[in-house]
């Protein structure tokens, strides 16, 4: 292979390494860094070996027709530009091949690092800042969200940083488990796991919490794969554990945990709460859908079609541009094929039979955290999120061949 291809396919591989590392901070650089990505990519050459990886591999198919899905939708959507808004922020699906083709299976580790070093940044910040709400005050502001006054997060707020949180934790677990490492090695992955755990109880994050305790469940049972009922008996301990302790020992996720029964229990006399108003979004969302289950009201439709829907069914309760549920925001978007498509987009790399080559338990973990926490947020619209799926799915699925040795 010539020597200008293989430091253009180097090139593209660190590329990937900051796309990873930018995925808790923002994602204004990812855009330059795709763009140069298909630069280099288109540089490279040998299109015709690239078309058939590329059609080989089912995910790129998969993820290519999730995007067109809503932008077939724009073609029953008047508001146009609501609709163009909100199919910029599924972009990454589209770039997904590029991502693909530049990944290089030895690099995973790279790609992994690199995400893990971003998190330990953002979570020195973050502990820094609840440190300077709820002990030290008179410290100097840290760097914060300025969005909520509580919100520890130091470069996206909770909804967006929870989730990174969740993945990250993990990560180190499952390097704890099942990788091979130097006891220090194994040392500052145990460290980091509990920092991470710690950083999600201060976050306030709860979907990301779900989706942590999730992938914890996920890595005992993948641990102790015969023996469930010592699997299932771990879960239950590391969920007591996490959420007890976090109780016991954290005001603030005391009060957040309180917030929540207390929700819960006052639904109908007074909706207008954090988890009240999620299930009125919900329930608003599923009418919408079954008034329009075929192909939806468009992907650029859903905030009028909801206010109609709130004035005649919940007229005090506010009004929402999503219904916090990505699996009834494609189905009130783009009907029974959109949600189809998100089924396919989380299920098949949930599912799909992989080589056991040492990504294969990692490869279940990252389906399952967006299949958890898009039940309580419409995540994939959120671009830190979406690019965390996409680069982690292309990193971990990607396939050893010609355009990669």
């Amino acid at each position: 292979m010539k020597q200008s291809v293989v430091r253009l396919q180097q090139a593209q591989s660190w590329l990937l390494v900051a796309l990873f590392f930018c995925i808790p901070l923002s994602v204004a650089p990812a855009y330059i860094l795709s763009a140069v990505l298909l630069v280099l990519c288109v540089a490279e050459g040998r299109f015709g070996e690239k078309c058939r990886i590329l059609v080989r591999e089912p995910l790129a198919w998969i993820f290519l027709a999730y995007f067109l899905v809503f932008v077939v939708s724009l073609l029953w959507t008047e508001n146009m530009e609501w609709g163009l808004r909100m199919v910029r922020r599924q972009m990454f699906f589209l770039l997904f091949p590029i991502y693909l083709l530049a990944a290089r299976r030895e690099h995973l580790m790279r790609y992994v690092l690199a995400f893990l070093l971003s998190i330990a940044m953002c979570e020195v910040f973050a502990y820094y800042n609840f440190l300077q709400l709820h002990v030290w005050p008179h410290l100097p502001e840290g760097i914060r969200v300025d969005k909520d006054p509580y919100d520890t997060a130091p470069f996206v707020d909770r909804i967006m940083y929870a989730p990174a949180l969740a993945l990250a934790g993990y990560l180190a677990l499952h390097q704890l488990l099942f990788a091979e490492g130097t006891r220090r090695v194994r040392l500052l992955y145990a460290i980091l796991f509990l920092t991470t755990a710690g950083n999600l109880l201060i976050s306030g994050g709860r979907a990301g919490m779900a989706g942590f305790l999730a992938l914890v469940m996920l890595a005992a049972f993948q641990r102790y794969a015969r023996r469930p009922v010592v699997a299932a008996l771990i879960s239950a301990f590391a969920a007591m554990a996490f959420l007890g302790g976090g109780y016991l020992t954290n005001d603030y996720f005391r009060d957040r945990a309180n917030a929540a029964l207390t929700d819960i229990q006052n639904y109908d006399t007074n909706p207008n709460t954090s988890l009240g108003q999620r299930a009125t979004f919900a329930m608003n969302a599923t009418r919408i859908f079954l008034a329009h289950p075929i192909a939806g009201v468009g992907v650029g439709d859903y905030p009028q079609e909801y206010e109609k829907m709130n004035r005649l069914h919940t007229p005090s309760v506010m009004l929402a541009w999503n219904p916090h549920n990505q699996y009834l925001y494609a189905l009130t978007a783009a009907g029974i094929p959109g949600g189809v498509l998100l089924l396919l987009v989380l299920l098949v790399p949930l599912f799909r039979r992989g080589e056991r080559d040492g990504r294969e338990y990692l490869r279940k973990a990252l389906p399952v955290l967006l299949a958890t926490i898009c039940l309580v947020e419409s995540y994939l619209l959120r671009s830190n999120i979406s690019l965390l799926y996409i680069l982690f799915t292309a990193a971990l699925w990607c396939q050893p061949g010609k355009a990669r040795k």
